[in-house]
């Protein structure tokens, strides 16, 4: 059994890899040939410290997946890092467990190429200013991502008090070369081709009369009960589509949607990144829709980044 350490994927594992795995495992998943597990969450004897179970299979690899995420937001006064997670890879025909994969960065691009899947599919060919609302480790990642597929020349991250710009702004540099501007974020939303929020907001970031035609927004940040970052009427008269609509009706953006009575399940489930890509339902066909992408995170994303770093790995070891 080989164990992936996160060191060996910061050193060998890159964006562009993981969403080519990413999008062939969400294409398999709009054929029907993949499963999805139901996540099991809960907390421990600390409500803040959360730890979320989510397992699948995947058909592009041939693998099932199991990965244990935790966060815990005290772990900052710990020097340690508060989100934390492992993947274990089993092979399909023997259930063998063939490697152990420290997922913590490997989260992070495997988050991104979801976003970077929907970009492509969705946003106008185009587009080239991208703003992102959150200043965390995962939006660097979103940036690098969405770079991949488009042709970013400008970046605008909205402002946030208290936020250390100048590391954001050094990180996204040295990871890109892009340089990052710094806006309101009204002003950010009206002037970006491409918007994407990173944030763990329970209320929306973005107001529905900010965002002007043609623009696509993708909510990486509903993962959970409650949380929402984007209001209802800008989803609602969207092109609106999930990566796994089943689970974003309960955890993700498409929640909101439901309560409010703007949509039912039976609407959202043929909307999936995987009937996007099978080309199964239409994305974009003009420049003037908007288009919105909501992501909850899904178990296939877990085992195709792995089965990629593992793969990556193994070649360099045994190189």
């Amino acid at each position: 059994m080989l164990v992936i350490t996160n060191q060996e994927i910061q050193q060998h594992v890159g964006a562009a890899v993981v969403i080519d795995a990413v999008e062939k495992a969400f294409a398999a998943f709009g054929r029907g040939e993949s499963k999805v597990f139901p996540v099991a969450r809960g907390s421990g004897s600390d409500p803040c410290h959360i730890t979320a179970i989510k397992s699948g299979f995947d058909a592009s690899t041939g693998f099932m997946g199991v990965k244990a995420a935790s966060y815990n937001p005290g772990n900052r006064a710990r020097g340690l890092a508060s989100h934390t997670s492992t993947t274990l890879l089993i092979d399909d025909v023997t259930a063998e467990v063939v490697a152990v994969v420290e997922a913590g960065y490997l989260n992070g691009l495997r988050t991104a190429a979801a976003d970077a899947i929907a970009v492509k599919y969705l946003a106008r060919p185009d587009a080239h200013r991208l703003g992102i609302i959150g200043l965390g480790a995962q939006a660097v990642f979103e940036i690098e991502a969405v770079a991949a597929v488009r042709p970013i020349d400008t970046v605008y991250a909205a402002r946030r008090a208290g936020a250390d710009t100048d590391r954001f702004a050094q990180a996204v540099r040295e990871r890109t070369g892009l340089i990052v501007e710094f806006r309101d974020v009204e002003d950010l939303a009206r002037q970006a081709d491409i918007i994407v929020t990173a944030t763990p907001a329970t209320s929306p970031v973005l107001r529905d009369e900010w965002i002007r035609p043609g623009t696509h927004v993708s909510a990486m940040g509903s993962d959970n009960v409650g949380k929402m970052e984007l209001p209802v009427e800008l989803v609602a008269r969207s092109l609106f589509y999930m990566d796994y609509p089943e689970q974003s009706a309960v955890i993700g953006e498409a929640q909101h949607l439901l309560a409010a009575g703007q949509a039912t399940l039976a609407d959202l489930r043929r909307r999936s990144l995987g009937d996007l890509i099978c080309a199964t339902v239409s994305g974009r066909s003009s420049a003037d829709d908007i288009t919105v992408f909501d992501s909850s995170g899904i178990a296939i994303q877990d085992i195709a980044a792995a089965h990629a770093a593992m793969t990556i790995v193994r070649s360099v070891r045994s190189a």
